[in-house]
């Protein structure tokens, strides 16, 4: 868990395999965008791998003002302990405010860790994300510009609006095909900013059972 940043950015995993991004992580960033501008911060990408310093281009042409690198070696295969502590040296370093991830193999895989790892909220395959204002009755107390993650619940019979007021960041995941992609804008350049999260015995071994 971080503290509570209203100056921090809105962050979207870039999910990428052997150089090629899925459209879900290109899906978020356009709702990162919608999400930052209305809450006055800037969009930031966190990209993972080796070697994959020249994909940063596709995301700043889809809206990212920043992209997180962290490009090593060991990190050319996903695993779960390695991607875990990449992101999570991340947010701590920089300390987004919200963060998305595509709700794939790998997205179902890592948020959840992440989320247990950073001890704050994960709310799964939202259909809407929205910035809004959250009263606590309980306390008389009025949360502005939180992130309602937005998901149906009991069977789709409603809708339920979730919130994190104090657990931060505020995560979610999305299916592919929810959010409508924005138009690519050739040419858009922006921040690369290069990360190193120590990466010793940062792979767990591989353990083969006969």
């Amino acid at each position: 868990m971080i503290e509570v940043n209203k100056q921090g950015e809105v962050w979207v995993f870039a999910e990428q395999e052997e150089g090629h991004f899925a459209e879900v992580p290109l899906e978020l960033l356009s709702k990162g965008r919608e999400l930052a501008d209305q809450l006055g911060v800037g969009l930031g990408t966190v990209l993972i791998g080796s070697g994959v310093e020249g994909m940063a281009k596709t995301l700043f042409e889809h809206g990212s003002d920043k992209v997180y690198l962290v490009d090593d070696a060991k990190l050319a295969q996903y695993q779960t302990a390695s991607y875990t502590k990449a992101v999570c040296h991340c947010i701590e370093a920089y300390k987004p405010q919200i963060l998305l991830v595509g709700a794939s193999a790998i997205g179902r895989d890592l948020c959840p860790t992440v989320a247990s790892t950073m001890k704050c909220g994960l709310t799964a395959d939202c259909t809407d994300l929205q910035i809004g204002t959250h009263i606590e009755k309980r306390t008389d107390t009025t949360y502005e510009n939180l992130l309602y993650q937005i998901r149906p619940a009991f069977g789709g019979n409603i809708i339920a609006t979730i919130v994190n007021p104090q657990r931060w960041p505020q995560m979610a995941t999305v299916r592919e095909g929810v959010m409508p992609m924005s138009d690519r804008e050739e040419g858009r350049q922006g921040e690369i900013v290069r990360f190193d999260p120590e990466m010793v015995d940062l792979v767990l071994p591989l353990i083969f059972h006969e």
